[in-house]
């Protein structure tokens, strides 16, 4: 599958995730308004940046879910391969054009929930439970996809979702932490910021040598 057809697909998602969010919008907003307010006589105001950042979260979840399991047929997958860093070794071995999207995908994918999560709760501004649930989601999918024989369960996609939570993580957190003036030193907040791009640096390290030494001239073909 080619990186125009993936975004194609991409886009298909998106659109059932703005229709999806947009009924659940449509729901809360009647039980706010009339149930909540009207009857209930509530006081506690609507937090318009907390909706807008929830559907964003749930079109998200929409498109991940709906690329690695409604695009998918039933009972077409069914192995496991639990060895590690096996695909990297393949593109290593023989540059497998098909193995290089597999691993740049699985880690763009989960990048947007590690930049969510610590915008949706508190907690996950400490970078330990953003990784964890990162790591829960990324087991709770490939679980699914074995049991449906909807994908294989690989470790490699573990790892490369996981990967892509913890640098989406990093992202966010360089606007996190500085807008907290009040909170710890610079020199405190410019050594946990640089933690927290180790792993986008060790992904750039990776795949810089992949390309240099196995295949840039063919990086067109991934077009």
């Amino acid at each position: 599958m080619r990186i125009s057809s993936i975004i194609h697909m991409a886009s298909e998602y998106f659109l059932l995730g703005i229709g999806s969010v947009s009924i659940g919008i449509g729901i809360f907003l009647i039980i706010y308004f009339l149930i909540y307010k009207k009857i209930m006589k509530g006081t506690k105001k609507l937090n318009t940046s907390k909706v807008l950042l929830w559907s964003i979260f749930l079109i998200y979840i929409v498109m991940v879910l709906g690329a690695t399991f409604v695009h998918r047929i039933p009972g077409m997958y069914e192995n496991i391969n639990l060895h590690i860093f096996s695909s990297y070794i393949k593109v290593w071995n023989r540059f497998s054009l098909l193995e290089l999207r597999n691993l740049i995908l699985n880690i763009l994918m989960f990048v947007p929930l590690g930049i969510m999560l610590p915008l949706l709760f508190k907690k996950c501004e400490k970078f330990y439970i953003t990784y964890f649930l990162g790591l829960c989601m990324t087991i709770f999918i490939e679980v699914l996809q074995l049991v449906s024989k909807r994908g294989i369960f690989e470790i490699d996609d573990i790892i490369n979702n996981a990967l892509g939570c913890m640098i989406g993580y990093g992202i966010i957190m360089i606007f996190l932490l500085f807008s907290k003036r009040n909170k710890g030193s610079l020199k405190s907040k410019v050594f946990a910021l640089a933690c927290y791009q180790i792993p986008v640096i060790i992904t750039i390290i990776s795949f810089g040598t992949i390309f240099i030494n196995r295949g840039y001239s063919n990086i067109n073909r991934l077009f």
